[in-house]
């Protein structure tokens, strides 16, 4: 009987240690288990971890792209600044020539208008009863004051220039300063560009660690994998084993007790492996945190890139108008001065022809005052000849009067051209 029981002892400590030994492989088994969950899981992770890195990466490139092209519309924009400014500085050079003709041509009418008064002058001392000619100094009189309103027209036409082009500069500082906000835009771009680099590089070193966690996990998983194929041909001979310790255990009561208290340890470990189970669970909660935060960062790199874009649609429109407003304006500028041009050459060509006038007018009175003295003359031989050369005389001056009127008529059709 003591051998049995020593024999029936032996057998149930065997049985404890193989059902620890089942236990043990079940544990390492669950553990398997939770490892290629893991591993499935990781290769996820990674996964979408590679997608967001190409799609970040992708975007970047956009950006610097977008700020290659915006550095090149800067440096057209100082080269259409640039033009501008020559294109000023012409136009200035322009008004400044016009001026000193201006000023030449008032001197010119001044000389004129010296000459005219000297001549006067010596037309009153020599000739006081001749109404005829007063009244042609009188219409030249009108006609230099006709002269000086359209110097002086031509005077204010020059100061409304003026005042364009001061407009025009101004707006060309407009412009640069505009550049230069451009400028400081895109170094605003460039630190972005740079700071989502350096996101890129974050993502990549994260997703490097994951790759070096997926290769251990998955040879630590080919370790499990042989393990567990080793653990399930010992399950099998256990099974084996277990049905002929059963069959032996049914024979004493003692060895039920033992398997009860093996159950409620099985128990125990069970409890311990829902325990953690539920810290797998939370490691999991913990994940999926990670990859919500990470498409919060996606969106937010979503929503920059969209401002970007929205801002270079602004700067494109921005520098058409600018180009618009230059062109308008270089324009306006060079029809000023082909009018001004015109101008001045129709206001050299009537002087030309007022010059011309008033010599065949000096030459006239020249030839009035040699008829008027033969008429003095010959007015104590003979009346009668007296009355017909008077009548001549009234003949001429209405022949003069309608040819001044005539000459009033053009010059004044002249001037109106020159104002139109």
């Amino acid at each position: 009987m003591a051998k049995q029981r020593r024999y029936i002892l032996r057998m149930l400590e065997k049985s404890l240690a193989r059902e620890l030994d089942l236990e043990k492989k079940l544990a390492d088994s669950r553990n398997n288990e939770e490892l290629k969950m893991k591993l499935r899981y990781a290769e996820q992770v990674a996964f979408y971890m590679e997608e967001t890195a190409e799609v970040v990466w992708g975007r970047f490139l956009e950006a610097d792209n977008a700020t290659e092209v915006l550095m090149g519309i800067s440096k057209g924009i100082m080269g259409c600044l640039q033009v501008t400014e020559f294109n000023l500085n012409s136009s200035i050079q322009c008004e400044n020539e016009l001026k000193s003709k201006v000023q030449n041509l008032i001197e010119e009418l001044h000389v004129k208008d010296i000459a005219l008064e000297n001549h006067e002058r010596c037309s009153a001392n020599v000739i006081v009863d001749n109404i005829q000619e007063n009244s042609e100094v009188m219409a030249l009189r009108e006609k230099v004051k006709i002269l000086e309103e359209g110097r002086k027209d031509y005077e204010v036409q020059i100061h409304s220039l003026t005042e364009e082009n001061e407009q025009l500069h101004d707006q060309l500082i407009e412009i640069e300063n505009f550049a230069e906000t451009l400028k400081e835009s895109i170094d605003i771009a460039e630190s972005r560009a740079e700071s989502a680099e350096e996101k890129v590089t974050q993502l990549t070193e994260t997703n490097m660690e994951l790759t070096e966690e997926l290769d251990f996990l998955k040879a630590s998983a080919s370790t499990a994998e042989k393990k567990v194929g080793l653990l399930e041909k010992q399950v099998r001979e256990l099974d084996i084993q277990l049905q002929n310790a059963k069959v032996s255990s049914e024979a004493s009561q003692e060895q039920q007790n033992m398997l009860y208290t093996a159950i409620w340890d099985m128990e125990i470990l069970i409890e311990d492996l829902k325990s953690k189970v539920s810290k797998a669970e939370s490691n999991k909660d913990s994940a999926e945190e990670r990859c919500i935060v990470l498409s919060e960062t996606n969106i937010e790199l979503h929503e920059e890139l969209d401002l970007l874009k929205f801002r270079m649609v602004s700067l494109k429109t921005s520098f058409d108008q600018a180009s618009n407003t230059k062109l308008s304006s270089i324009k306006e500028v060079d029809n000023r001065t082909k009018l001004i041009m015109d101008m001045v050459i129709q206001l050299a060509a009537e002087r030309e022809r007022i010059n011309k006038q008033l010599d065949c007018l000096k030459q006239e009175n020249k030839s009035l005052v040699g008829k008027l003295k033969e008429t003095r003359i010959g007015a104590c031989n003979n009346g009668q000849s007296n009355r017909n050369e008077a009548q001549a005389f009234n003949i001429d001056s209405i022949n003069d009067e309608e040819g001044i009127e005539h000459l009033n008529k053009t010059f004044q059709a002249g001037i109106f051209f020159c104002h139109f």
